[in-house]
């Protein structure tokens, strides 16, 4: 059986998310999934109660401590050594960069998956130079880069930080929604007899709520019946009170706040529509956990959103954009007919281009052309090599 190590930085939100299905689900491909993350990452009680092997790594997300690294990295290297693992996959530009060090010096091959590469979005432009200048360091050690959306792909390539021939495209993927658990009993009760409009998503300067917030007097104004929502939690919480409270908001009947209840189907089915203003995105999970619950997704267009949220499912809006925001929201919540039509065809859409057993089926066909690669390439060596 072939044998997979995956390795992860953020311990929440969408890489998490993927990094749980694909170990769940690679056995079913002849492939064992072990796991090595940061000290705590919400997956791992789940995956450990399926027999899963995690390995816990002193992996952590800012990069102001170099000692914190080297450490992480003779951590990985160990696991690499101790096993026999056939090909590491490292999730998110932290452990892209340690996981394909690691896979380096252990002698196994690397597939690295950004979920947004680390030069895109509002960053200092030093920044950027530094992200991309590193990203370029490691190409030689990445034997194929698996994207999750074409606009990712496009922008590997064209940044020359991968041939195109090992360069792959596997869409993101979400559960579906066939046995739901119930709605969330607070935003029921918060909703009434109106319609509601919810964020679910984690709490980072990233998701653009900030512009939501702004938008929100607005919407309210102009439709007394409607109702807004944030569910999330994150480092953003505290400013995105302030600015709400700024604004008047945490006063107002029609806006809430909440922190996060998973899974969020439980948040997603209270919705009457979806929201999600990012201003930097690959391709985001919950606009596609909203279409498999049959929730129209509103969402900005950045990254690979609007390779998921097409006019069948949702609508696009500029990012930045509050107004616009503002504007799409009165329309799609004033329209019961547009949403029935939005949200009869999401779960069709999802059904046809965004499950996990799709996804997970996908991943696996590249990692057997990877390893089949790699095994012709060695079977082409002189024997004294």
């Amino acid at each position: 059986m072939t044998r997979v190590l995956e390795v992860f930085e953020p311990p929440d939100g969408g890489v998490a998310q993927a990094v749980l299905q694909l170990a769940r689900g690679l056995g079913a491909h002849g492939i064992q999934a072990e796991v090595a993350g940061p000290p705590d990452a919400i997956p791992y009680a789940a995956l450990e109660a399926e027999g899963v092997r995690v390995h816990r790594l002193p992996l952590h997300r800012e990069y102001s401590n170099p000692a914190h690294d080297a450490r992480a990295l003779r951590a990985l290297v160990r696991v690499l050594r101790s096993s026999r693992f056939d090909l590491v996959h490292c999730h998110a530009a932290k452990a892209g960069a340690l996981g394909r060090m690691a896979a380096r010096l252990a002698g196994v091959p690397a597939v690295y998956s950004p979920h947004c590469l680390p030069f895109v979005g509002d960053l200092s432009a030093r920044r950027r130079r530094v992200s991309l200048a590193l990203e370029r360091l490691l190409s030689p050690l990445t034997s194929a880069m698996l994207c999750v959306c074409e606009d990712e792909r496009r922008l590997a390539v064209g940044r020359k930080l991968v041939p195109p021939a090992a360069a792959y495209v596997v869409l993101n993927g979400s559960e579906g929604c066939a046995e739901p658990p119930p709605p969330d009993e607070r935003l029921v009760a918060f909703r009434g007899d109106g319609v509601l409009a919810g964020a679910v998503t984690v709490l980072r300067e990233q998701k653009g709520l900030h512009d939501l917030i702004a938008a929100a007097p607005r919407v309210l104004a102009a439709l007394p019946a409607a109702r807004i929502a944030i569910v999330g939690d994150g480092p953003k919480r505290p400013a995105l009170g302030a600015h709400a409270a700024a604004l008047g908001l945490d006063r107002h009947e029609r806006f809430a706040l909440l922190g996060y209840e998973g899974p969020a189907e439980r948040h997603l089915r209270a919705l009457d529509l979806y929201v999600l203003p990012s201003l930097w995105e690959a391709l985001p999970i919950g606009t596609l956990e909203a279409m498999a619950c049959g929730v129209p997704q509103l969402a900005t267009a950045v990254g690979g959103t609007p390779e998921a949220v097409t006019p069948r499912t949702g609508m696009l809006v500029a990012p930045h954009d509050p107004s616009a925001l503002a504007d799409a929201m009165i329309a799609l919540l004033g329209d019961p007919s547009r949403r029935r039509e939005l949200a009869t065809a999401s779960p069709e859409v999802h059904a046809e281009r965004f499950t996990v057993a799709r996804m997970v089926a996908e991943t696996a066909a590249v990692y057997r052309a990877i390893l089949s690669a790699a095994a012709s390439t060695d079977g082409a060596r002189p024997a004294s090599a």
